[in-house]
């Protein structure tokens, strides 16, 4: 079987997700006291990653990769049934927080294993196609998604997302690849990494410590989910403000920054830049570019802006995927476990404040806080670079 099918099968597997999750949505809008249980349900799937992040990344690097992808999409796949059939408040909670854990396994397994099905020299291409795919679903999948809930009920898209991971699983049974060594950011020998690998946390940390871009990425994690959680909870507002509750526009701002996404990640993948540089120039862009849509009071020009920060977001996550990746092969789960943990810690903490400095700075002011914060980060940690690069030139 061609192995890029694979990349298909898992965007499908992520339109279900988003389906899925207007799906809940109206599901949890049924039972009473809707919006604790609204809560609940987002907080279990932050803290199923955030605490299982760690060991989801040493699971990823112990065991066959393709195996622990296998049994992440049966366990999802059962987990999300057992909703459409006990639609209970502490079955959807159960599941969310069993989701948030199994995703995160998932995830670092695929990402960790991509060098190994594609080659390191295809990464940049392969990492561009996925950004294009899960693009592409974010532009369908919540469209699709209400328009199914409300035609046929909760119960079949929730069924639709539970075949989609058992779908999944069963291709990730037909594929076959080689174990390959990718050593591109090794700061040790193969053999003193492979003696470490098994002591955990501990090697992964002082591996980070002496690779600073994979420091540099995992500690950006942190402050690109502060970012990202800003303008997720801003756009309803922003909506709002704009149109008085008009939930048609608050799809389409989702679906501009999608379009943007799609044509970034296209364009990156065909750009010839330092993929380090690539990546911090086009979060910064992509920063500039959201404070110009939150400062828009035009519903045109807030989509065109959108359109504009999703092009530079594309880009930037084609990059970041693309270097996380060229981490030692026993130490990369490792590796993405750090960086998830950081990203998903990002995200609880920004969701957390947002609502305070929304009250205290007025919506606009939360976002342009969140933003500097992000962008201080990235001068900062250039900055680091530079001094880094330096002093090993020195060292010499």
């Amino acid at each position: 079987m061609n192995k890029k099918w694979y990349l298909y099968v898992n965007a499908l597997s992520s339109l279900g997700s988003r389906m899925n999750l207007i799906a809940c949505s109206a599901l949890i809008f049924t039972f009473e006291y809707s919006a604790y249980w609204m809560t609940a349900f987002f907080v279990a799937r932050q803290l199923g990653g955030m605490l299982f992040s760690p060991l989801a990344g040493m699971l990823a690097d112990r065991m066959d990769r393709r195996r622990t992808m296998i049994a992440s999409d049966l366990g999802a796949g059962l987990a999300i049934l057992a909703i459409a059939f006990y639609p209970t408040p502490y079955v959807l909670i159960a599941a969310a927080f069993l989701n948030g854990m199994l995703y995160t396994l998932f995830h670092i397994s695929f990402q960790a294993s991509l060098p190994q099905i594609f080659g390191s020299e295809q990464l940049v291409q392969v990492n561009g196609l996925k950004v294009r795919l899960e693009s592409l679903v974010g532009i369908m999948g919540f469209m699709l998604g209400g328009w199914l809930t409300d035609h046929y009920g909760y119960t079949i898209v929730i069924a639709l997302d539970a075949a989609s991971f058992l779908f999944s699983a069963w291709i990730l049974t037909r594929i076959r690849w080689e174990e390959k060594e990718n050593a591109a950011l090794a700061t040790s020998s193969d053999a003193d990494i492979r003696g470490k690998a098994a002591s955990g946390f501990r090697v992964t940390l002082r591996y980070l410590r002496d690779t600073p871009v994979l420091l540099t990425i995992s500690l950006l994690a942190f402050l690109v989910s502060l970012s990202t959680s800003a303008y997720n909870y801003g756009l309803p507002f922003l909506s709002d403000q704009l149109r008085g509750s008009d939930a048609t526009l608050h799809g389409l701002m989702w679906t501009a920054l999608s379009v943007g996404g799609l044509i970034g990640s296209y364009v990156a993948a065909r750009l010839r830049v330092k993929l380090v540089n690539g990546m911090l120039v086009a979060y910064a862009v992509f920063s500039v570019g959201i404070v110009g849509a939150f400062a828009a009071n035009h519903a045109v020009f807030v989509l065109l802006l959108l359109i504009f920060a999703g092009l530079f977001s594309g880009a930037a996550q084609v990059y970041e995927s693309t270097l996380l990746q060229q981490a030692q092969n026993e130490l990369r789960g490792k590796v993405m476990g750090v960086q998830g943990l950081l990203s998903r810690s990002g995200y609880f903490a920004g969701f957390l404040m947002a609502p305070f400095l929304a009250g205290a700075f007025t919506l606009f002011g939360m976002l342009v806080f969140a933003q500097l914060m992000f962008i201080a980060g990235l001068i900062g940690f250039g900055l680091y670079l530079v001094i880094s690069h330096q002093k090993s030139k020195s060292a010499s």
